[in-house]
């Protein structure tokens, strides 16, 4: 009888701590309602532009220990939306949120280190918190972490360790983990040269509307590597990055429409994309197309150098969509 009566006691004492389980368990599931459609709102106000808003429903989520919300406050002083732009702030932000495992802010707080962004510059930190953001399968962090393997940046240069690391990413869909492995392919560091493998790689980037992508496929087609060489189609994807102010595509359409290739010789259009790039060139591509340029302005009548610089204005205005 008091064997039953113990397992009675020890039965009532189980229910009332399955009873109490459950119910912490359903404050904390409600709890996590409202903190996930707190977050909604101030997602919902963030992306329409109301960033005190979204700072004002943040804000004491973060305060309360949200890791979500301590990586969005810290992004949003790093990038001075709804406040004052704070480096240093958004860095405090992002470790808090990092320490308690939250991937994106690990990234942040990488990116914060290897650029010295808020915080003195740490190379090995950078890498502590690329990695640990990279094995919970933040893309933004694996390309990162591949390319510091890629140029040996506070490690031993490794192109085996950023393949793997730029193919993880890109399997995500990542175009700058795509465009890396582009790279990495045709460079011939990690396997024998590979132009095919390369050009897979950037269309999927370029697809995407990674510039640098497009602009790369636009020289594979006008040099005719890994390509049957068309010019066409190389003023297509020069045409793809130029929209989006690539100058080395801008700069390649003036040269396109000065050659006549793939499109009819223009010099005011040749004059316009000039005008375009330049700002955007450096060194030696820069000395060559100023000079160019200026030869070119000299031969043109005045309302042709005109008329060239009122579709460079419009074109820049208009962000590069109306260009032609």
């Amino acid at each position: 009888m008091a064997r039953r009566s113990g397992f009675a006691a020890l039965a009532a004492a189980l229910a009332l701590g399955l009873q109490a389980c459950s119910n912490e368990e359903a404050e904390l599931a409600e709890k996590a309602k409202q903190e996930q459609a707190a977050l909604d709102q101030a997602f919902t106000a963030y992306t329409s532009g109301d960033f005190g808003s979204a700072m004002t429903v943040l804000r004491p989520l973060a305060d309360a220990g949200n890791p979500a919300a301590q990586n969005n406050v810290g992004r949003m002083y790093y990038d001075g939306k709804g406040v004052p732009e704070n480096d240093a702030e958004a860095v405090k932000w992002f470790q808090l949120a990092a320490d308690k495992g939250h991937p994106t802010a690990q990234y942040n707080l990488g990116a914060a280190y290897e650029y010295g962004n808020g915080v003195e510059q740490n190379i090995e930190q950078a890498l502590r918190w690329y990695g640990l953001a990279a094995q919970k399968g933040e893309p933004e962090a694996q390309v990162n972490l591949g390319r510091m393997y890629d140029e040996g940046l506070g490690v031993a240069q490794n192109p085996l360790a950023a393949l793997r690391w730029f193919s993880v990413a890109a399997a995500q869909g990542l175009p700058e983990a795509q465009f890396d492995l582009g790279v990495l392919y045709g460079s011939g560091r990690v396997a024998p040269k590979n132009d095919a493998e390369a050009m897979k790689w950037y269309r999927r980037a370029a697809d995407q509307g990674f510039a640098e992508a497009q602009y790369t496929l636009g020289n594979f087609y006008e040099d005719g590597t890994g390509v049957m060489r068309d010019y066409a189609e190389a003023m297509r994807w020069y045409r793809s990055a130029a929209a989006q102010g690539h100058p080395g595509a801008q700069n390649n359409l003036g040269r396109f429409y000065a050659d006549g290739l793939g499109v009819p010789m223009d010099n005011v259009k040749v004059l316009m994309w000039y005008n375009l790039a330049l700002p955007g060139l450096r060194g030696e591509e820069a000395s060559s197309a100023l000079a160019f340029r200026d030869a070119l302005a000299e031969e043109m009548s005045r309302d042709d150098v005109m008329r060239a610089e009122e579709l460079a204005t419009r074109c820049r205005e208009s962000g590069f969509k109306t260009c032609e």
